[in-house]
């Protein structure tokens, strides 16, 4: 990982993480759908800029792509959830504050 902590990134997982907890909780089987599609994409997107090369972020991008996401599969929030998960514990925990 660069020097520079991925703040941005954090917030963006740990806001849909939160999301899709509330979504299997309701409902299990629930998909994600219409313009949560783009969104999902593009958190995963946000990691995987701040951590080229991870071989999380690299597996997560063969695993929900925006081929799928495009084909019309479809995408359990309770699956994407394990994704979100897997690409919170690749950025880390956030680094304790100075001073």
């Amino acid at each position: 990982m660069s020097s520079e902590y991925p703040y941005d990134a954090k917030q963006k997982i740990e806001a849909l993480i939160e999301t899709l907890e509330t979504l299997t909780k309701k409902d299990p089987e629930q998909e994600i759908q219409g313009i949560a599609l783009p969104v999902l994409d593009a958190v995963i997107e946000s990691v995987r800029a701040a951590l080229p090369g991870d071989p999380v972020v690299d597996a997560v991008r063969s695993i929900i792509s925006a081929d799928q996401i495009a084909s019309g599969e479809p995408v359990r929030a309770a699956d994407a959830l394990v994704v979100a998960k897997q690409l919170d514990a690749a950025i880390g925990p956030r680094p304790p504050l100075a001073g």
